[in-house]
């Protein structure tokens, strides 16, 4: 009689093959068999943890000052970890999230005491700070993503709770986890260990529909009668980016000159681009012209004012003003709305000092080239710098 296969118990895997009794490969952010399947991928929470007494004293946490055993009660592991997250946001994740001119009083200050009377803004910065984590640990990083998905998940479910009926006490918390939810998704695109086949304007088009969120409360805010904590900090007019020789990037490394000179020669190269590309605009007849008017003005109004980000978000938040008519134009192969998402693609590319944009810019960039037939000569001068501003490093 044949003996029974054996597998390794995936301690660590997702809901559905939990439910299947297989084994999982613990793929971030889906698996292999959930993606396969074509179905959601759900880890559950960190306190769910299936481990025996036994089991779980031996289980080990990497800390900063090197490898501990966890106690054997998952409540006080779940509390190390926690610490350990929160410390991470305090100490070194929550300067990433700021640029000069911004203050950092909110980031460190105002939004962690928001945080402690709001579990779902709370379990957003415990994912962004793992995330952060994956991004420098990279000999753990499969272990910090791990985590990461796993708060995500709680802050989505949280914050999904309380958005059906919304009152004004929870704008300003609302707001700040959304903006992390946000930020969190292109970073766990950024830092995912799977090399997935991009479809650029699907990756976009998913940005603008995170981004929709924070705008609504964001409005909200603004329209008054809230106590608003955040008050100095979101009509900040202009918030200039760290490029000054000897200061340090969003990661807490040193920013290089070759990083300051690509990002304001990249930045002027840009901005000339555009201006060519408005004149090419211009020469056009039709329906469609406003559309590639409007486009053009919301990039030109995300870029200009580089290196400061602006009072519109800068190139991060250009896929909110994306509409659907020009959505349609870049998937039926216009060639001016494919000029245009390649220009933001490399407005992206002057952000790639920050952890959680890195090549995000360039790997746009690239996606979207594979796709293109012959390119029609009135174009092969753009498309010529697009390919070596993609491509350059300094």
């Amino acid at each position: 009689m044949p003996s029974r296969r054996s597998h390794t118990k995936s301690r660590k895997g997702c809901l559905e093959c939990k439910r299947r009794h297989v084994k999982c490969d613990e793929g971030i952010p889906t698996c292999t068999l959930c993606r396969k399947r074509k179905m959601e991928c759900r880890y559950p929470p960190p306190n769910e943890d299936e481990d025996s007494p036994m089991e779980s004293s031996s289980a080990q946490e990497e800390t900063e000052s090197g490898t501990v055993t966890l106690p054997r009660d998952s409540t006080q592991a779940t509390r190390l970890l926690e610490t350990r997250l929160f410390h991470q946001y305090m100490t070194s994740t929550y300067h990433t999230l700021s640029q000069d001119g911004l203050s950092g009083h909110h980031l460190s200050m105002t939004i962690p005491r928001m945080a402690a009377s709001c579990p779902y803004l709370l379990d957003s910065i415990h994912a962004f700070s793992a995330l952060h984590l994956a991004s420098v640990e990279t000999d753990n990083r499969a272990l910090w993503l791990n985590h990461a998905v796993r708060y995500q998940s709680q802050a989505c479910a949280g914050l999904s709770k309380v958005l059906p009926e919304i009152s004004p006490p929870d704008y300003e918390p609302a707001f700040v986890s959304s903006i992390i939810i946000m930020l969190f998704a292109m970073g766990s695109r950024v830092l995912s260990l799977e090399n997935r086949t991009l479809d650029p304007l699907l990756v976009v088009l998913e940005a603008r529909t995170l981004m929709s969120g924070p705008a609504m409360l964001f409005s909200r805010i603004l329209e008054g009668g809230v106590d608003a904590q955040l008050d100095g900090w979101l009509c900040t007019p202009d918030t200039p980016e760290s490029l000054e020789t000897g200061k340090h990037d969003h990661g807490g490394n040193p920013v290089e000159n070759t990083h300051v000179l690509f990002s304001l020669h990249t930045g002027r190269d840009l901005m000339m681009s555009l201006v060519r590309l408005r004149a090419m605009i211009d020469t056009r007849e039709g329906s469609d012209q406003p559309i590639y008017y409007g486009t053009w003005q919301q990039l030109h109004r995300a870029i200009e004012p580089w290196p400061k980000i602006g009072p519109h978000g800068g190139p991060l938040a250009w896929p909110l003003f994306l509409s659907d008519k020009f959505s349609s134009l870049l998937q039926h192969g216009d060639w001016i709305a494919r000029v245009l998402f390649l220009h933001y693609g490399i407005a992206m590319r002057l952000l790639r000092h920050r952890w959680y944009v890195r090549d995000w810019g360039r790997r746009l960039v690239l996606a979207t080239l594979e796709t293109l037939d012959k390119i029609p000569q009135e174009w092969e001068e753009t498309m010529s710098w697009i390919r070596r501003a993609a491509a350059r490093e300094d």
